[in-house]
């Protein structure tokens, strides 16, 4: 059953990429649909130690779902309702397909980001020892005084930097 849904689901996909202009159109789109509240999700697990799985899961579900709120009300200019956009309504009409979906990442990101801290706020928080290693304030940060420079990974990338600069100057 999963193969006949996975090729079904691939038929389906190839069939809706050949009403954009181009692929990278589609993949922003899915990005903006998936990858977008992703990445809200991960910097708050990461960097915010009141992160809950709660608040995680439903800010995830809702910034997707506010992806496709926003899909679903705005059009491409020249778009026909549909697989672009506008399925719903018309609200918006945006100058390229870019820009609705660069819009459409923003409201993913941001309904994600909101939500996850509202929920995590109201729900009961993890203890801090179960967060070591895995939330950024909590792990233990690794010292560096007894590597030689060329082991250590700021001077890697100073000169890294430095000589990408300097590459940039050159071949400019």
């Amino acid at each position: 059953m999963a193969t006949i849904f996975g090729i079904l689901l691939s038929v389906a996909a190839a069939y809706m990429a050949t009403r954009f202009n181009n692929i990278m159109d589609m993949l922003q789109l899915v990005f903006a649909f998936v990858n977008a509240p992703l990445f809200a999700t991960f910097l708050l697990g990461m960097f915010w130690k009141r992160t809950t799985g709660h608040g995680a899961f439903t800010g995830l579900l809702s910034g997707t779902l506010a992806a496709a709120l926003h899909h679903g009300l705005t059009l491409p200019e020249g778009g026909v309702s549909g697989v672009k956009g506008g399925w719903l309504a018309i609200l918006h009409t945006y100058p390229s397909e870019m820009a609705q979906n660069f819009w459409t990442a923003i409201f993913a990101w941001t309904t994600c980001f909101v939500l996850t801290i509202l929920i995590s706020i109201v729900t009961r928080p993890h203890e801090e020892k179960d967060l070591k290693g895995l939330v950024y304030s909590l792990t233990e940060k690794p010292t560096e005084g007894h590597l030689s420079w060329y082991a250590r990974p700021a001077t890697l990338a100073i000169i890294v930097l430095g000589l990408t600069l300097l590459l940039n100057i050159i071949f400019r």
